[in-house]
C-alpha cells in the first residue's frame, strides 16, 4: 500500500473517522495504532522489529544521558566539592554520556549501513562467483531494506543527538516517542522531522478544525495530481530513454529536461499527498519544498529542495565537523602557514566535501552516488571560494544583478546544473552517463525535435499536451504560492470556488491520471533511498 493508491484512501478515511471519534486525550493511540498497521501494509511485517528496537535503543540512550545529566546536576550541589573535584565529576559524567551515545550510534548508523551496503556486497560476492565458475547465483535485487530505514534513522539519531546537547529534554513515554518515529505520514520517505516540532504536534494538536480538513484535502489533490498526472507521465519516456541503450544526442537532452521535472513532481508531489494527510489529524509537517526552481545559486537551490534533509546535514554533519576541535586545531595550523583568505576557504571547504561526500553515500552506495555528492560539494565549495571574484565580475561588466534577465539567467543556470547532477545518477551507472554526454557531442541529431521521433519513445502526442498543460499549471501556481498564500485566497473568495477547484482536481486525476494495469504508479523515487 502506498499513498497514491485507494488502498490508501480507504485507510486513511477509517483512521480519521476512529480519531475523531474517540477522546481528545487518547487520539495519540489510534495514530498507534494506525501507524503500526500501515508499516505492516506498507511493507513486511518482518521489518516491524527492526523499527521497533531502533526506536527502543534511542529512546533508552536518551533517558540515559538526561538522567545522567540530572544525576550531575544534583552532584554539584554538594557545597564541599572544590573546583578540581567538580571538575573531575564533569569529565567522568561526560565520559558516561559520550559512551552511550557512541554505543547507540553506532547501533543505529551499523543498521543503516548493513542495509544500504548488503546490495553492494552481494553483488560483487556474485561477480566474483561468476569469474570463478562456481556455478553461484546471487541476486543483489532481492534484498530488501526495512521501510523508511533512512528516515527513521535520521530522525531518531537527531532526536538523540538534540538530548545529548541538551537543547530539549528526553521523551519519557517509550509509546509517544515510537509514534514520533513510526508516524505513519512521514515513514516512506519523510520529511525528517525533529521531536520538538513533530512530537509537540502529536501532544498538543490533534483537534478537528474545518480549515484543516478543507487545506488538507485540497493538498491531497494537488499532490495525486503532480504524481499520477504528472510525475508518472513524464515517466513513460524517461524510463523508456534510460535503458542502458544509445540514443540521439537530442533526445538524451530531452529526456534530462523530463527527468528534472519528473523528479520534481514526484517527490514534492509525495510531499503534497503526506502533509495534507496530517494536517487532517491537525498534526503540521515540516515542509520539504520552496519551489527550487526559483533558486539563483547552488546553494540556494539546496536549501529549497530536500529541505528536512539538507537542515539535518547542517545541523548534525556540517556544524559539528567545522566546531570540532580536530578542524579548530587544522584552522590554527592554516592561519599561521596560509594567507587569510585561503585559511578561510579550507574552513568551509572540508565540512562542505564532507557533508556532501555523506549526502551522496545516503542516496546510493554506487560510486555514481558519491560522484553526485562530490559534484555538488565541488561547485558549492568553489561558489564560497570565488565570491569576490564573482561580485568584481558583475562590477566590472555592469551587470545588474537584480535585473529580471539575470535573475532568470540564473535560474536556467541553477536549473541546468541541477538536471548534470541528475544524468550522474538517473542513467543507472557511470558507464550510462557516460554513453549519454557521449551521444549529445557526438550525435546530437536535432532534428529528432521536429520529425515526430520524439514521440516514439513512451510518450504519445496527446500525453504531452497534457504535459504541457499540467506544467503549466504547477509553474502558475508556484509563481502565486512565491507571492501569497494561495489557499487562504481561495478560503476568501468563497466556498463555491474551493469546491469547484476540488472537483475539478479530482476529475483530472481521474481522467488524465497514469495508473491502472501496466504502470507502476504507485512506486516513488525517493523510496529507494
Amino acid at each position: 500500500m502506498t499513498v497514491v493508491s485507494g488502498a490508501f484512501l480507504i485507510f486513511l478515511g477509517t483512521t480519521l473517522g476512529f480519531f475523531y471519534l474517540c477522546p481528545r486525550q487518547h487520539r495519540w493511540l489510534v495514530l498507534l495504532a494506525a501507524s503500526v498497521l500501515f508499516y505492516v501494509l506498507a511493507g513486511k511485517w518482518q521489518f516491524l522489529p527492526c523499527i521497533t528496537l531502533t526506536s527502543l535503543a534511542v529512546w533508552v540512550g536518551a533517558r540515559r544521558i538526561s538522567r545522567l545529566d540530572a544525576e550531575l546536576k544534583e552532584a554539584l550541589k554538594d557545597k564541599g566539592l572544590d573546583k578540581a573535584a567538580k571538575k573531575s565529576l564533569r569529565t567522568q559524567y561526560k565520559s558516561l554520556k559520550s559512551r552511550t551515545l557512541v554505543l547507540v550510534l553506532v547501533l543505529c548508523v551499523g543498521a543503516l549501513c548493513v542495509t544500504k551496503f548488503s546490495r553492494v556486497v552481494v553483488a560483487l560476492a556474485d561477480q566474483i562467483a561468476a569469474i570463478s565458475a562456481m556455478g553461484v547465483h546471487m541476486d543483489p535485487t532481492l534484498l530488501v531494506m526495512p521501510l523508511g530505514i533512512s528516515y527513521y534513522t535520521f530522525s531518531t539519531i537527531g532526536y538523540l543527538l538534540d538530548v545529548y546537547w541538551k537543547r530539549y529534554p528526553c521523551e519519557e513515554s517509550f509509546p509517544r516517542f515510537f509514534l514520533y518515529t513510526i508516524y505513519f505520514p512521514h515513514i516512506l520517505q519523510g520529511p525528517i522531522s525533529r521531536y520538538n516540532r513533530l512530537g509537540a504536534s502529536l501532544k498538543e494538536g490533534m483537534s478537528f478544525s474545518e480549515e484543516n480538513i478543507t487545506h488538507g484535502a485540497e493538498r491531497i489533490i494537488w499532490g495525486f495530481f503532480k504524481k499520477l498526472v504528472i510525475a508518472d507521465r513524464l515517466n513513460l519516456m524517461v524510463s523508456t530513454v534510460y535503458d542502458g541503450k544509445p540514443h540521439a544526442g537530442s533526445i538524451f537532452l530531452v529526456t534530462m529536461l523530463l527527468d528534472a521535472l519528473m523528479i520534481y513532481t514526484d517527490f514534492s508531489g509525495y510531499m503534497e499527498i503526506v502533509c495534507g494527510a496530517s494536517q487532517l489529524f491537525g498534526v503540521e509537517l515540516e515542509e520539504n519544498f520552496n519551489h527550487p526552481f526559483f533558486s539563483r545559486t547552488v546553494a540556494e537551490f539546496w536549501r529549497r529542495w530536500h529541505m528536512t534533509l539538507g537542515g539535518w546535514f547542517k545541523d548534525y554533519v556540517y556544524y559539528p565537523i567545522s566546531v570540532s576541535s580536530w578542524m579548530k586545531k587544522l584552522n590554527r595550523k592554516n592561519a599561521k602557514r596560509l594567507s587569510k583568505r585561503a585559511s578561510r576557504v579550507i574552513s568551509v571547504a572540508i565540512p562542505c566535501l564532507c557533508t556532501w561526500f555523506l549526502t551522496g553515500l545516503w542516496h546510493g552506495t554506487g560510486p555514481n552516488y558519491v560522484c553526485w555528492g562530490i559534484y555538488y560539494g565541488v561547485l558549492i565549495t568553489i561558489s564560497n571560494a570565488f565570491q569576490e571574484e564573482f561580485k568584481a565580475f558583475d562590477e566590472r561588466w555592469g551587470i545588474n544583478t537584480e535585473s529580471r534577465s539575470w535573475r532568470l539567467l540564473q535560474m536556467v543556470r541553477t536549473f541546468c546544473i541541477f538536471m548534470g547532477g541528475r544524468v550522474l545518477t538517473s542513467p543507472g551507472n557511470l558507464a550510462n552517463t557516460a554513453m549519454v554526454f557521449d551521444n549529445i557531442f557526438h550525435n546530437l541529431q536535432p532534428w529528432q525535435w521536429f520529425d515526430g521521433s520524439l514521440w516514439t519513445y513512451g510518450l504519445k502526442r496527446p500525453d504531452g499536451n497534457v504535459l504541457i498543460l499540467g506544467l503549466l499549471l504547477v509553474l502558475v501556481v508556484s509563481f502565486l504560492q512565491e507571492r501569497t498564500h494561495v489557499r487562504e485566497e481561495i478560503d476568501r473568495r468563497g466556498v463555491v470556488l474551493r469546491w469547484i477547484l476540488m472537483y475539478a482536481g479530482i476529475i483530472a486525476v481521474i481522467v488524465f491520471g497514469v495508473y491502472g494495469a501496466g504502470y507502476d504508479a504507485a512506486k516513488f523515487i525517493y523510496m529507494q533511498y
